[in-house]
């Protein structure tokens, strides 16, 4: 059997959504900026995307939706185009201590740009720290970014309540998610989350990779991060990639049709994942929170006396593919920052594992991924010169 547990990271794009993204390449593949039929055409899909993917956040306007090539540059275009053009009024930018490395990255830049970063610790739940936020907030603040959902440890963040405290200020400070692991697996209403900017990925539900889009609450102050002739959204200026944003919005369709029950059946097959793995396997933690503080779709547990890499390649060879080490590096021998953040030793972070579900996982799937488990991490331990 083959088992996909690493959906964090990607997921399969769906026939359904391939057959629209192979029509618009093969058949509707017009650019929408000329002048004649077949482009207009194009140009009134768009925008009819546009508008659905604005509904679909309860956006007020759909030129609040900016089409990117995925999450990271939808962070980019957020983080730096807003901290950019707001610098006249601060130049204090705070994230969380569980962002993706994109945004961890992008606050390295600003650093080198003069902007001053604060990094507001998570709970040993990977929970942001409600009191610290509120007090690392300054006169220069201008923007707030926190994940959504913890890609790694499952962490649902309290962005109501971050959104609230930011509202009582008496100046303006801008709110951004990264909500990559958010869109189209849980409600995601931007007036009651009270955030101005929102990044998606259209790969991680089912939709093609190289996609994605920002929300742009208007009146946001942002500068481009690219440049060039003018096109279908000045904030993005280039050729739009048709095929992938039909098949994103295809993708969005078919995941919000099917969010309830599937957050439903997902969240019983994962207390039943953690129940048999904490019951049949000896030395294991559980990284992150329990129960409804944690997305359904993620199970991290740490393996004590034996290394994540280790677990991962003996999983690969029964044929079940999980993340280990860095969310999106897997290949990097460094200790996992998320678990470190949530209070984790080398030891735990080193002996990681993330299993991640789409919503097509199975109970069958989990029940031999168990039993491999099991034989894998049995054998690794009588080899490991850690235990005893």
């Amino acid at each position: 059997m083959k088992v996909f547990l690493d959906n964090c990271r990607t997921t399969r794009v769906l026939p359904e959504v391939l057959q629209v993204v192979q029509s618009y390449m093969a058949e509707n593949f017009a650019r929408p900026d000329g002048l004649y039929e077949s482009a207009q055409q194009v140009y009134d899909d768009l925008i009819t995307a546009r508008e659905f993917f604005a509904r679909s956040i309860n956006a007020d306007f759909p030129e609040e939706i900016v089409f990117t090539s995925g999450a990271t540059e939808s962070n980019n275009l957020a983080i730096l185009g807003v901290a950019r053009a707001n610098r006249k009024n601060g130049n204090h930018i705070i994230i969380s201590a569980l962002e993706h490395g994109s945004v961890m990255s992008i606050a390295s830049r600003l650093k080198e740009e003069g902007f001053e970063v604060t990094v507001v610790p998570v709970d040993n739940e990977g929970i942001i720290r409600l009191n610290e936020l509120e007090k690392a907030i300054k006169p220069t603040t201008i923007l707030v970014s926190v994940i959504a959902i913890g890609h790694f440890v499952g962490s649902i963040m309290p962005l109501e309540e971050i959104g609230e405290i930011l509202s009582r200020q008496d100046h303006k400070i801008y709110f951004h998610t990264d909500a990559a692991e958010m869109y189209a697996k849980f409600p995601a209403d931007v007036k009651k989350l009270r955030v101005d900017l929102l990044s998606v990925s259209g790969h991680k539900f089912h939709g093609p990779k190289g996609v994605g889009f920002l929300y742009v609450r208007k009146g946001t102050r942002i500068e481009p991060i690219l440049y060039g002739a003018d096109s279908f959204d000045k904030r993005r200026p280039g050729g739009e990639n048709v095929p992938a944003i039909m098949g994103m919005k295809k993708a969005a369709e078919l995941s919000l049709a099917d969010m309830d029950q599937a957050l439903k059946r997902l969240r019983e097959l994962q207390e039943y994942f953690i129940d048999r793995v904490e019951s049949e396997i000896d030395s294991v933690i559980l990284n992150g929170p329990r129960g409804m503080k944690r997305t359904p779709y993620n199970v991290n547990f740490s393996f004590r006396f034996i290394e994540g890499e280790a677990i991962s390649l003996g999983l690969s060879m029964e044929g079940v593919e999980v993340a280990t080490g860095s969310a999106c590096a897997s290949e990097k021998l460094e200790p996992n920052y998320a678990i470190l953040a949530i209070g984790g030793d080398h030891e735990r972070a080193h002996g990681s594992i993330r299993f991640t579900f789409d919503r097509f996982t199975t109970r069958e799937q989990i029940d031999y991924t168990v039993e491999k488990l099991k034989s894998v991490v049995s054998w690794l331990r009588k080899i490991s010169p850690f235990k005893g």
